[in-house]
């Protein structure tokens, strides 16, 4: 092919986005080995790995020659723009978008550097995207759920009620918290849970030979 034009046809861009995918994917794998400890690091993993994938689409796809310094440059505009985005769900994206359309003004009459500039914000937005729609579901789930734990107690208290299994196969949030200390419920559950406590006069429960008390913490 003899021009940039020529090769920007439609699935050029399924690339671009592409390997913003994989990068983030990828990224996330990595991070989660125990040699990385998860944290800030392992977040801002999947941008060098989509940075050097980038440039690899791009010096193939791309007519003029882009030297190894652009996985660099790459590399720092999506650590910057990512650390400023990065107290807002989404930050990053729009941020990206702001970017590109003054980008796309500055280089409008410069092809290549426009090719190479799309290229990076269809890559790069797809990981902020997904990164920041994850975050901001993840903050809604918290924001709408609660916990129920269920404290060991060493002597029998002066109220509590006598759990069956029936109780416990119609509330098995309760089972899940004399079970495992605690369990993380949606409010829906928080409610009737709390509720069955309230009809049965105690948060002090006796199941086998021992005694717990059950609370909850709202997000």
């Amino acid at each position: 092919m003899n021009s940039t034009t020529n090769k920007e046809k439609w699935w050029i861009y399924l690339i671009f986005l592409f390997v913003g995918t994989i990068s983030l994917f990828t990224g996330f794998f990595i991070g989660d080995i125990p040699l990385f400890d998860g944290g800030l690091f392992a977040m801002l993993l999947p941008l060098p790995i989509c940075s050097v994938l980038l440039h690899l689409v791009i010096k193939y796809y791309g007519t003029e020659k882009y030297s190894f310094t652009f996985v660099f440059v790459t590399l720092a505009a999506s650590i910057i723009i990512f650390l400023i985005g990065y107290i807002v769900p989404l930050g990053a994206f729009f941020l990206l978008l702001i970017l590109f359309a003054i980008g796309s003004i500055i280089f409008k009459n410069d092809r290549h550097k426009k090719f190479a500039l799309t290229a990076f914000t269809i890559s790069f937005a797809t990981i902020f995207l997904i990164f920041g729609a994850t975050f901001a579901l993840a903050g809604y789930n918290h924001n709408n759920s609660a916990e129920i734990s269920a404290d060991l107690l060493q002597t029998a208290p002066d109220e509590f009620f006598v759990l069956t299994e029936q109780d416990l196969d119609e509330y098995p949030a309760i089972r899940y918290a004399i079970t495992n200390q605690s369990t993380t419920i949606n409010n829906d559950e928080d409610m009737r849970t709390t509720n069955f406590l309230r009809e049965k006069g105690s948060y002090n429960v006796k199941y086998g030979d021992r005694y717990y008390r059950i609370f909850f913490v709202t997000a």
